[in-house]
């Protein structure tokens, strides 16, 4: 066996691939190993619970290199500092088996800064603090639950992002604005392979 805690937890449940959702939060995904950091909280109002195979801080996977088959994270990358999350991606590339994939969804800044201008008249989400305007939430994310990880630390741009994911090695298979998670036209849904 590997001295690894999620090549471990593969073999141990008789995955055939390696397929991480980091940033599980309350939606786990089967087929795939569910990976957070942080057990839910009564007063958090952005997630729904905190299911998780493995409990683990993101930035740092205790697996083997080139042993993933593909990296999901949706609606985590905005909550970490830019730089941080490049060296979380270069730490994924490594990580990832040759033609593995990572497939990201999060906002646009420049979506959201279009849906901030379109509803800043009519706020349009309700939040604890009052109604607010979904482009404006997405600039911060959560500020109301005085949770440190709900916040938002980065809003990148799809071309910021895509351009970035290309400097580490990857190559775009698909950069949209066709979001399966949250919010179609508003968050970026991008995958990224390594070849």
């Amino acid at each position: 066996m590997s001295s690894k805690i999620i090549n471990d937890y593969a073999i141990k449940n008789n995955f055939s691939e390696i397929k991480l959702n980091l940033g599980s939060g309350g939606r786990p995904i089967n087929g795939w190993i569910n990976i957070d950091n942080f057990d839910y909280e009564k007063n958090d109002s952005s997630r729904s619970g905190s299911v998780y195979d493995i409990k683990m801080d993101i930035r740092n996977l205790d697996v083997d290199d080139d042993t993933v088959d593909e990296i999901l994270l949706s609606h985590v990358i905005e909550h970490f500092v830019r730089w941080e999350t490049i060296k979380m991606l270069k730490h994924y590339f490594n990580k990832l088996k040759k033609s593995g994939k990572i497939i990201v969804e999060m906002p646009d800044l420049d979506r959201c800064i279009a849906w901030y201008i379109r509803q800043k008249q009519t706020p349009s989400i309700k939040t604890p603090i009052g109604i607010m305007n979904m482009g404006l939430t997405q600039f911060y994310g959560n500020q109301w639950d005085e949770l440190d990880y709900e916040t938002h630390r980065y809003v990148w741009r799809i071309d910021e992002f895509t351009s970035v994911l290309k400097e580490i090695g990857f190559t775009i298979q698909s950069a949209s604005h066709q979001a399966i998670f949250h919010q179609k036209e508003r968050d970026m849904f991008v995958v990224g392979v390594k070849l």
